[in-house]
């Protein structure tokens, strides 16, 4: 394996009882290239003083931006040919670096991604079985632990979902064109690999494996917070903002991807609505998600009012 520098960036903000575990993790690589970068995005807690304690580490503040800021800040500092960013409530596995560099240059692939464990604290690690489900179609060709991707599955999957959240990443930093949309709210990560793959054929591997840990916490950007709130900053504002950006960059078909998953999200909403006895909200969501999707939601709600009158029938 080559000795290729790897830059990583570490965003932080008021998590200062929690990155430097981070830290610890990257020092803690079995791979020795790196370039530690920690974003301070405007703290108010003594993360600047936490960080200080480890020399190692190259620490840049900024007023208070939001995640994609911060690591866009980090990204003009990186001199490694392989780019990472670890969010600081996450911890990485001591191989997560010299496994993701060697299959980068063993297959000469774009980027990589790797598995987790759900961290909810002490005794609480479980691996994450998201990508059995979803992933299942682009297990077709494999090396190891590890599943290759060419350019039209990595295309494909991207655009289908966010496979992996930043941390799992490890990428070829000339790969890289436009940084972190700071627009997103929450979807930054996956905007980053929208445009990876929008903007030339990219190929991909990844591995079931955990690699790292993702501590599952209220203030998680994601995991962990209240449902109304995400969905409302991840699909009713990030969802139409990606398509709305990408747009000229998809094929019809692609559209409709994107229109098919932001009609499902109306949907869901629409039902979390009429449990909470919001009847507006219900009558909204519902008449977005049939806008977008008539042929698919009139079916979920057929299929849905004859589950229910199935139920509600008196047994013979």
């Amino acid at each position: 394996m080559q000795s290729k520098l790897v830059s990583i960036i570490i965003p932080t903000y008021n998590r200062a009882h929690l990155v430097a575990d981070a830290i610890k993790s990257v020092l803690a690589q079995d791979y020795p290239f790196k370039q530690i970068i920690v974003v301070d995005d405007g703290s108010t807690d003594t993360t600047r003083q936490v960080v200080s304690a480890f020399p190692e580490v190259e620490y840049y503040h900024q007023s208070n931006k939001g995640q994609a800021a911060a690591r866009n800040l980090g990204l003009r500092q990186c001199h490694g040919e392989f780019l990472a960013s670890l969010d600081s409530d996450d911890i990485w596995n001591p191989d997560f670096l010299s496994a993701g560099v060697n299959q980068l240059q063993k297959h000469q692939a774009d980027l990589v991604f790797m598995n987790w464990q759900p961290n909810r604290g002490p005794n609480s690690l479980e691996i994450f079985c998201h990508y059995v489900s979803t992933q299942q179609r682009y297990l077709t060709k494999s090396v190891g632990n590890w599943w290759l991707l060419n350019a039209a599955q990595t295309r494909r999957l991207m655009i289908e979902t966010c496979p992996a959240p930043s941390s799992a990443l490890l990428m070829r930093r000339n790969a890289l064109t436009n940084g972190w949309n700071e627009q997103m709210l929450i979807a930054d990560d996956w905007s980053l690999l929208l445009d990876l793959v929008l903007q030339r054929p990219i190929t991909a591997a990844f591995t079931l494996t955990p690699h790292w840990q993702k501590r599952i916490h209220d203030q998680n950007i994601y995991d962990g917070r209240d449902y109304a709130a995400v969905v409302h900053e991840l699909s009713f504002h990030d969802g139409p903002h990606l398509l709305l950006h990408y747009q000229q960059q998809l094929t019809w078909s692609e559209r409709r991807v994107f229109q098919q998953r932001q009609a499902s999200s109306h949907f869901r909403y629409a039902y979390h609505s009429y449990k909470h006895r919001e009847s507006l909200n219900l009558l909204r969501h519902l008449s977005i998600a049939l806008y977008l999707a008539p042929l698919t939601i009139s079916h979920r709600l057929i299929s849905g009012a004859y589950r229910f009158a199935r139920r509600r029938a008196p047994l013979a």
